[in-house]
Formats: C-alpha cells, sequence, structure tokens
C-alpha cells in the first residue's frame, strides 16, 4: 500500500499551490490596475499639455503659465511614481509566477514518487501471484506425476 502520508502531504502542497496561484492572479490583476492608471494619467497629462498650447496660442498672462508648468511638474511626478508602481507590480507578478511554478513542480514530484510506489506495489504483487501460480501449477504437475 502507498504511504498515506504522502497522501497527505500531497493534499498540503496542493492547498499551497493553489494559494500561489491566487497570489500570482492577484499580482496580475493588481499589475493591471497599476498599468490602467499609468496609462490615464498619461493620457491626462497629454490632453493638460495640448489645452495648455491650445490656451497659449490665445494668450496667457504669466502667473498661469506659472500655475500650467507647476501642475504639469506634478503630473510629471505623478507619472513616475506610477511607472514605479507598475515596474514593482511586475516584479511581483514574476516572483509570485515563479513561487506558483515551483510549487506546482514540488506537488507534481511527490505525485511521481506515489505513482512510482504504486508501479512497484502493482509489480510485486504480479511477481506474488505469478510465483502462487507457478508453485499451483508445479504441485498439480507433481500429483499427476505420483498418480
Amino acid at each position: 500500500m502507498v504511504n498515506k502520508q504522502l497522501y497527505l502531504v500531497v493534499e498540503m502542497e496542493q492547498r499551497k499551490e493553489d494559494k500561489m496561484a491566487s497570489d500570482f492572479a492577484k499580482a496580475q490583476q493588481d499589475l493591471q490596475e497599476h498599468e490602467m492608471r499609468q496609462q490615464a494619467l498619461n493620457e491626462h497629462k497629454a490632453q493638460y499639455m495640448q489645452d495648455v498650447m491650445d490656451r497659449g496660442r490665445a494668450g496667457v498672462d504669466i502667473q498661469q503659465m506659472n500655475r500650467f508648468q507647476a501642475f504639469i511638474g506634478k503630473l510629471d511626478q505623478a507619472c513616475s511614481l506610477q511607472a514605479n508602481k507598475v515596474t514593482t507590480a511586475r516584479k511581483v507578478v514574476d516572483q509570485r509566477r515563479a513561487l506558483w511554478l515551483n510549487q506546482q513542480r514540488k506537488r507534481k514530484a511527490i505525485e511521481a514518487l506515489i505513482d512510482k510506489q504504486k508501479q512497484a506495489m502493482q509489480l510485486a504483487e504480479q511477481r506474488a501471484e505469478q510465483k502462487m501460480f507457478d508453485e499451483f501449477a508445479m504441485q498439480q504437475f507433481v500429483r499427476k506425476q505420483l498418480t
């Protein structure tokens, strides 16, 4: 019989793998959200720059231009900060994917060990059965020879 403890280990490893797969999926979702925010910020900045250019053609005073430039600076900071968040989120996705795949390999290795044990047991059972049939056939042969 295959070691029952291995089945428990596989079950535990499967739970760990499921948790890691869930963590990986959440990291992917977070990355998508950060990328959408980055895209929205970049679009907002582009639109704001276009508005400034349009207003500039109509004429603006120095104070308005200074406010425009200050706000563009804040938008640049926000875009940079969001780009950093996207980079970090990508790293997290890569790390969680690697952890999940490693856990998956670990579980599969234990399952392979169980399969190997099952095959060894089946082979031993087949050999024992064959030995029993051989002994039975030998006994029948001896009985026929004696009679």
